[in-house]
């Protein structure tokens, strides 16, 4: 007798009685939602590195709302002053320039495409947790090639010497040819 109870308290086993279990974590115990974004989820910060993501946010749509468009549209314009920049600049150390051109450029094709991010007013671009829309992925996407672009841009910029034209010689094979 002695040795059943010892190995039911040493494996665990208690009695069913059908009383909640006695920590959140047990196996027995009902499951809980856990709301945080994830690591996949679409936010700004996916954004920014180009990371694959999923479109998690939990809105409900309404009727459409001039004011939740135009909220939308302003949400991702004020992204776009610092992820163009952060695109424009170049990744490597070695790298010189401050690539404002660039960032300049970014900033205007990120404007335009910013433009189709209103969603027509009808859910909020970003949840509380600042998670993309599911409703927002054409938007994403295009906010998204804008950055691309302008990383890609700006890593050959870097990586491609710049070569000093001297007018007063003619390179071989440009120029005038001698008789």
């Amino acid at each position: 007798m002695i040795t059943v109870v010892f190995l039911s308290l040493l494996l665990g086993a208690g009695p069913n009685d059908g009383s909640p279990a006695s920590s959140p974590q047990s196996l027995e115990s009902p499951p809980m939602a856990d709301d945080s974004p994830t690591a996949w989820s679409c936010t700004a910060d996916t954004l920014r590195s180009g990371k694959e993501c999923v479109f998690e946010a939990e809105l409900t749509p309404s009727q459409p709302n001039k004011e939740q468009a135009t909220s939308n549209v302003r949400t991702i314009q004020q992204l776009g002053r610092t992820l163009c920049a952060e695109a424009a600049r170049p990744r490597s150390e070695e790298a010189k320039g401050d690539g404002g051109n660039l960032a300049a450029t970014c900033e205007k094709k990120y404007a335009a495409a910013a433009e189709r991010c209103d969603l027509e007013g009808t859910v909020a671009i970003v949840d509380a947790k600042g998670r993309f829309s599911p409703a927002a992925r054409a938007c994403y996407r295009a906010i998204s090639g804008v950055l691309q672009e302008t990383q890609m841009a700006a890593t050959v910029k870097a990586t491609v010497p710049t070569q000093k034209s001297d007018k007063s010689e003619p390179r071989p094979g440009h120029g005038s040819a001698s008789l």
